[in-house]
């Protein structure tokens, strides 16, 4: 059976249009639901190549209609900003060019290069378009691999290591297409396509699995980071119930209080009456308590403070943060967590050292910001997790920022490193201005 040309031209350009959507999709904020924005790029794919086939071939605006057509479908579809939807297009049309480059190389018959792809046979028709597809294929994998590493909380050198098995496949099938270019074997080359599919599918499984592994540490530190938040939140209670006793007792004797020291101060024994004002007002109180009206932030700072000045840090913290704020409770831990463990990792060793943290919120928006010194030449630092690439806190960091439309900044200075968070607040009226 033999198959028209415009079909092999709408699968191949079918193909790759869902590779570019695959990762648009993956790596930006959909201004729409992910069901919507799939519909709307296949339907304005399958507007725009119609429309393509009908013009004249090489022709200027032929060629410029489809990249026009399609960087103003992604700046409609996506939140982000232009810079980065122009950017992301860009190298997957720099991907795209790496194909078509890669498959000329491999397979790129007469008919082809004067313009006739119709007058091949259909085994020629299957290389010609079978090799961009599986170059598409493998080099739209990687880009995506990479692109959607710190999603996938996967550190670069496992990528590439990853990256490695479809190379390898890819390889050994440009090897047996160069054998089917010199045989007219059947069986040989309905052998070729199947194994071409089972080399996809196998590339996609094994994404998928190193995902969901990747996925399960991920979920693991977390069940590890909300139980310290637990233990962390028992302690406090304890302490504040504890507090609260003391406070009880006090108010319970406060009038003997008041009349021993009215009785002293008008016999004229001042000294007894301030030994004994010193004495009352060395009962326990944790200053570390009430830090903001959160609950578990609260409970969590005061834990965090504690075993910071237990390691000879000091911590000066300045917390405005309502109960009410409409981020969860796990992310603000985490945001918390990951730039009070990055400050105090930062300047440990530094002779008395203090971490600087401030939160308020301001204009719709929460702002936590830490300073630290930082040693004026950089030590190594060792892994804290065998394997386990550092940086992690800060691609936590950047994940919540942009999962709350935010952003993260740092910069040093002066022997100073700072680091502002910036979360959007969703409903938030921003009329809370503090100053930072």
């Amino acid at each position: 059976m033999s198959i028209p040309v415009i079909v092999w031209e709408w699968i191949n350009n079918g193909f790759y249009h869902v590779m570019w959507f695959l990762i648009m999709n993956s790596t930006h904020r959909s201004r729409f639901g992910k069901g919507l924005t799939w519909l709307l790029e296949m339907t304005a794919f399958v507007a725009v190549i119609w429309v393509t086939f009908q013009l004249p071939h090489m022709s200027v605006f032929r060629s410029l209609l489809l990249p026009v057509t399609e960087c103003l479908l992604f700046f409609w579809l996506f939140r982000d900003s232009k810079i980065k939807v122009l950017f992301t297009y860009v190298v997957l049309v720099l991907v795209l060019m790496g194909s078509e480059l890669l498959g000329v190389l491999t397979y790129f018959p007469p008919e082809a290069l004067a313009g006739t792809p119709e007058l091949l046979s259909e085994k020629g028709k299957l290389l010609y378009y079978g090799i961009y597809m599986l170059c598409n294929a493998g080099l739209y994998g990687m880009l995506y691999l990479f692109l959607n590493r710190v999603k996938y909380s996967m550190a670069l050198r496992d990528c590439l290591f990853l990256i490695l098995f479809p190379i390898s496949q890819y390889m050994l099938l440009f090897g047996w297409l160069e054998m089917l270019r010199w045989t007219d074997d059947g069986g040989l080359l309905a052998y070729f396509v199947f194994m071409a599919g089972v080399c996809v599918a196998a590339d996609v499984l094994l994404f998928l699995a190193v995902r969901r592994i990747a996925q399960r540490a991920q979920l693991a530190a977390e069940n590890e980071q909300l139980e310290s938040q637990l233990s962390a939140q028992e302690k406090h209670y304890a302490d504040l119930t504890a507090q609260y006793e003391n406070i009880r007792r006090m108010r319970h004797d406060i009038a003997n209080h008041l009349n021993v020291m009215q009785s002293l101060l008008e016999s004229g024994r001042s000294g007894e009456a301030a030994a004994y004002v010193s004495e009352l007002t060395e009962q326990p109180f944790d200053a570390t308590l009430g830090l903001c009206e959160h609950p578990v932030v609260d409970a969590f700072l005061h834990s965090k403070i504690t075993a910071a000045k237990a390691a000879g840090i000091g911590v000066e913290c300045r917390v405005s943060l309502a109960a009410w704020i409409p981020i969860s409770s796990v992310d603000l831990i985490r945001a918390f967590g990951n730039l009070l463990d990055n400050a105090v990792e930062a300047c440990s060793g530094i002779p008395d050292a203090v971490v600087k943290l401030k939160c308020a919120q301001s204009q719709g928006f929460l702002v936590i910001i830490t300073e630290n010194p930082v040693p004026s030449v950089p030590e190594a630092k060792a892994q804290r997790i065998p394997g386990l690439e550092r940086g992690v806190g800060t691609r936590v960091l950047t994940a919540l920022a942009e999962k709350y439309d935010g952003q993260l900044k740092q910069e040093q200075s002066s022997g100073l490193h700072k680091t502002e968070l910036i979360l959007k607040i969703e409903g938030g009226n921003g009329d809370t201005d503090r100053n930072l």
